[in-house]
C-alpha cells in the first residue's frame, strides 16, 4: 500500500484510476460528484476514502463509510465488489465489511466495534431511519446507538442522489445539522450522479477519460393498455437476440411478476429470471449474484433493482418511462461496456398509468427516436429531473425524534425518507396447525423474512391474517392499518401463501409456503459463569476506558463521564427483584454476593416483577447522592448516561398502562436497596427509592433535554457517549460467554 494510489487502486479493481479518482484519493471525497454511468463512481468513492483512511490521510479520515444506495436497489452486487476489492489489498481483516439492507438491515454487528474501520453498504431508506432515531426494523431500544455511531466518524456516499426522493433533503439537511450541533469527530457528506445538474455548487465535469462511446439506439414502443402485459411479451420475444441478454425494467414489482409470468408461459425453453428486492434473503441473495454473471443468453424481468450499484449489461434494455436519473441509469445497462460494437437496442414505452411527472423525459425520447446516443449524450442531456415535493427535515424534528420512547412523537421519519407507494415491511411465513402464533412464538429470523410492500401487506389485513407481536405486552395479536410503518415485522400463515420460490413475493399465490422457521432453539452462546456486580462494573470501566483511548475528539472530562458510567452502570442490579431473578433458574449454587449475571444454564429466572428495569434503580441510586461526585466528572452527564444505558431509560419514562400509581417500569415507591461497595472505594448506601424524579412532572426530562441542548454536547456527541458506554457494557459481558452445547442444568 506504500507505492500510492495507482498500485492501490489497481490491485483492487485490476485497471489504473481515472484522474478524478486519484484527484479524490489525494483531496479527499467531495460533496459533489458528477460522473456517467459506468464512470467508476463506486470505486471512485471507496477506493479514495479507504487509501486515505489506511494510507494517506489516517488521523483525518473518518473510520467508517456508509455507502448509500437508493431504495429499492439491491445492495448485494455493491456488497460483494466491495468484498472482493478488500481480499485483492489483503485487507479483509482489517475492515469491517456489512451489509445493511432488507432483512439484513437489522444485522447490528456493526455496532459492537466503533473504534474500527468499517464500510457498510445498504440502501437509503434503512439508513437514513437508523440517522434519525427511528430505523426501520430497527429495535428502539438500539435506536441511540445507531444515531450515535452513524452521526459521528462517518463519511456518507449517496450514489445516485436524484432517486433518493424525500431522502435527498433529508441527507443534506442532516449534514448541516451535524456541522451545525457538532459532532465528537468530523462526519461528511458525498452525494453522486450520472447526470448533469447545472444548479450544482461543485462545477468541474468530471467525465474526462471515462468510457463515453459505447451507443444504444432509442426506439419506442407503443403497447396497447388493454393488453399491455401481452404485448410488451411479443416486443421483447420479438427483440432479442439469441446469445445476447434482454433486460426488462418494470416500474412496479406487480407488472414485473406479470410480465415474468407471462415470459415464461410463451417461451418455455428460454431462461427468464426475475430480479427485484422483495425475496428471502438467501433467494435475494442468490438472484442478485445470478444477474450480474456475464455472457448469458437470457432475459431479465426486473423492477428498478439493476438501476445503480449493478454492473449487469445487455444487448437489448426496455424500460418503462421513468425519471430521468432513472433512465439514465437504465440505459447505461444497455452496451454498458460497449461489448456490441454495432450497439444496443434501448426501447421504452409509457407504463399503462400514464406518464406521469416524467413528461420532460419522454420528449427527450421521442425528439431522440431511432438515434444512437452515448452515454456522453446522456450525461450531458439537459432534463428535468421532476423533484416531488418533500417535508423538510427542521433542527426541532431531529431534536424531537431524540427521544425513542413509546408514546414519543414523531413515532415515524418515513415522510422524510421515502414516498408512500415505496414503504415496505418485512413478512416471515409459519406453519400452524392452529392457524396462529403460540404464545411463545419467537419473532421472525432474518433468514425467515421477505421485504414486501407496506400496501400489498395492508390488503390483507381484512382477513386477519397478517399477525405482529405488540410492542407493550408483547403479545402476538391481528396487526391492523396504524401497526404498518416502514420496516415493521409481521408473520403471515404459510398455508396461505404469498411467496414462490422462483417469484418471491407473490401476494396473488396461494400455494402453501415452504417455512424456514427451524424452531426453538436455546442460544449457542451464554454467560458460563456467576460474575459478581463488583467484577462485572470494574471490567465494564476497563472495556470503556479502552474504547475511549482509541477514539479522536473526545474531551477529557467526556471520556471520564463514559468510564464513570461504565463502573456505575449497574448497580440497581443490587434490587432484590434483579437478584431473585438471577437465581431463580433453579440450581447451580449461586455464591452469596450481590451477582450481576447468572451461570447457563441455570439463567432462566423470571422477574417476579413486569417491566422491571433496573438502570432505572442506578439513576436513582446516583441522584440520591453525592458522594461518588469527583473533580473533573459531570455527574448530571454520568447519571443520564447510566439510566440510558439499555435505550429504554432516556429523555421520557412512561410508566406500563397497566401499573399503579406507585409503580413505574418495575420500580415502587418505597422499595429499598442494600449498600453497594465497589472496589474502586465508591460507597453507596442502602436506600428507599422514589420514582417522583421520573415522572411527568419531576425534573428528569428537563435534565435530560439540558444535556441534549448543551453547546459541548448536543444530540449527535450525547447519543455517541450513550453508544460507547452501551458497547462497553456488551464486551465485558462477553468476557464470561462460552457454548451452551453439553450444559446440563
Amino acid at each position: 500500500m506504500s507505492h500510492g494510489f495507482g498500485e492501490f487502486f489497481h490491485t483492487a479493481t485490476g485497471h489504473r484510476p481515472y484522474a478524478y479518482q486519484t484527484r479524490f484519493a489525494e483531496s479527499g471525497l467531495p460533496r459533489l460528484v458528477r460522473v456517467p454511468s459506468g464512470g467508476g463512481k463506486s470505486a471512485a468513492a471507496v477506493l479514495a476514502w479507504l487509501y486515505r483512511r489506511l494510507v494517506s490521510a489516517v488521523e483525518v479520515t473518518p473510520r467508517r463509510l456508509v455507502y448509500v444506495l437508493p431504495q429499492g436497489s439491491l445492495a448485494e452486487p455493491t456488497h460483494a465488489r466491495v468484498a472482493e476489492w478488500l481480499r485483492r489489498l489483503g485487507c479483509a481483516d482489517d475492515v469491517d465489511l456489512h451489509l445493511l439492507a432488507g432483512p439484513e438491515s437489522q444485522n447490528g454487528t456493526w455496532r459492537r466495534f466503533p473504534e474500527r474501520t468499517a464500510i457498510l453498504v445498504g440502501t437509503h431508506d434503512g439508513l437514513l431511519s437508523r440517522a434519525l432515531m427511528r430505523g426501520f426494523a430497527d429495535a428502539r431500544a438500539m435506536a441511540p446507538v445507531s444515531f450515535g455511531l452513524l452521526n459521528t466518524d462517518t463519511h456518507w456516499v449517496f450514489d445516485e442522489m436524484h432517486l433518493l426522493g424525500p431522502g435527498l433533503p433529508t441527507s443534506t439537511r442532516l449534514q448541516s445539522l451535524r456541522e451545525s450541533f457538532g459532532a465528537t469527530a468530523p462526519t461528511g457528506s458525498t452525494w453522486m450522479s450520472s447526470t448533469w445538474d447545472a444548479d450544482a455548487p461543485d462545477g468541474d465535469d468530471l467525465a474526462t477519460g471515462t468510457p463515453l462511446a459505447a451507443v444504444r439506439r432509442v426506439r419506442r414502443l407503443d403497447p396497447d393498455p388493454t393488453r399491455y402485459v401481452d404485448d410488451l411479451v411479443a416486443a421483447l420475444g420479438s427483440a432479442h437476440l439469441p446469445g445476447t441478454q434482454t433486460i426488462a425494467v418494470l416500474g412496479s414489482a406487480r407488472r414485473a411478476r406479470e410480465v415474468h409470468g407471462a415470459l415464461r408461459a410463451a417461451h418455455p425453453g428460454r431462461e427468464i429470471v426475475l430480479v427485484h428486492p422483495y425475496a428471502r434473503s438467501a433467494d435475494r441473495r442468490d438472484r442478485a449474484a445470478e444477474a450480474e454473471e456475464p455472457g448469458r443468453d437470457r432475459i431479465l424481468v426486473t423492477t428498478r433493482a439493476p438501476d445503480v450499484g449493478s454492473d449487469v449489461s445487455s444487448r437489448t434494455l426496455l424500460t418503462e418511462l421513468a425519471p430521468w436519473s432513472a433512465l439514465v441509469q437504465r440505459a447505461g445497462r444497455c452496451n454498458r461496456h460497449g461489448e456490441h460494437p454495432d450497439g444496443g437496442d434501448l426501447l421504452w414505452c409509457v407504463p399503462p398509468d400514464g406518464p406521469g411527472t416524467d413528461e420532460g423525459v419522454a420528449a427527450w425520447l421521442n425528439a431522440h427516436e431511432g438515434e444512437a446516443v452515448t452515454t456522453l449524450d446522456l450525461f450531458r442531456a439537459r432534463v428535468d429531473h421532476g423533484t416531488a415535493p418533500s417535508r423538510v427535515l427542521g433542527e426541532h424534528d431531529v431534536l424531537a425524534m431524540f427521544d425513542n420512547a413509546h408514546g414519543a412523537v414523531p413515532a415515524d421519519a418515513s415522510p422524510w425518507i421515502c414516498a408512500d407507494d415505496e414503504r415496505t415491511v418485512l413478512v416471515a411465513w409459519r406453519a400452524w396447525e392452529s392457524g396462529e402464533p403460540a404464545e411463545d412464538e419467537p419473532q421472525a429470523a432474518r433468514a425467515e423474512q421477505c421485504e414486501a410492500p407496506l400496501a400489498d401487506v395492508r390488503e390483507m389485513l381484512d382477513d386477519r391474517g397478517v399477525w405482529l407481536r405488540d410492542p407493550v405486552d408483547g403479545r402476538w395479536r391481528h396487526a391492523v392499518a396504524d401497526d404498518l410503518r416502514a420496516g415493521t415485522s409481521v408473520l403471515l400463515d404459510a398455508a396461505r401463501g404469498g411467496y414462490l420460490p422462483d417469484v418471491g413475493w407473490a401476494p396473488e399465490s396461494g400455494i402453501p409456503v415452504s417455512s424456514l422457521f427451524t424452531g426453538r432453539t436455546p442460544p449457542a452462546i451464554a454467560c458460563v459463569a456467576w460474575v459478581s456486580l463488583d467484577r462485572h462494573l470494574l471490567e465494564t470501566e476497563e472495556e470503556a476506558r479502552a474504547i475511549t483511548s482509541a477514539l479522536p475528539g473526545l474531551t477529557e472530562e467526556q471520556r471520564e463521564a463514559v468510564a464513570h458510567a461504565a463502573r456505575f452502570h449497574d448497580l440497581g442490579k443490587c434490587h432484590d427483584v434483579f437478584q431473585a431473578m438471577l437465581r431463580g433458574g433453579g440450581g447451580g449454587e449461586p455464591p452469596d454476593h450481590l451477582l450481576a449475571k447468572s451461570k447457563a444454564p441455570w439463567n432462566t429466572g423470571v422477574s417476579t416483577r413486569a417491566y422491571f428495569r433496573h438502570e432505572l434503580v442506578s439513576a436513582l441510586l446516583l441522584l440520591n447522592g453525592e458522594q461518588w461526585h469527583t473533580h473533573g466528572v459531570d455527574p448530571e452527564l454520568v447519571t443520564y448516561l447510566v439510566a440510558a444505558h439499555h435505550g429504554r431509560v432516556r429523555v421520557s419514562v412512561r410508566p406500563e398502562a397497566d401499573e399503579d400509581a406507585l409503580t413505574l417500569l418495575g420500580v415502587r415507591d418505597g422499595d429499598r436497596t442494600p449498600p453497594v461497595a465497589v472496589s474502586t472505594g465508591d460507597r453507596f448506601p442502602g436506600q428507599s427509592l422514589d420514582t417522583e424524579v421520573f415522572r411527568p412532572d419531576g425534573s428528569w426530562t428537563p435534565r435530560a433535554l439540558a444535556l441534549r441542548d448543551r453547546d459541548d454536547l448536543g444530540p449527535f456527541r450525547l447519543a455517541y457517549l450513550e453508544s460507547l458506554v452501551r458497547v462497553a457494557d456488551w464486551r465485558s459481558s462477553a468476557r464470561h460467554d462460552g457454548p451452551t452445547a453439553g450444559l446440563v442444568p
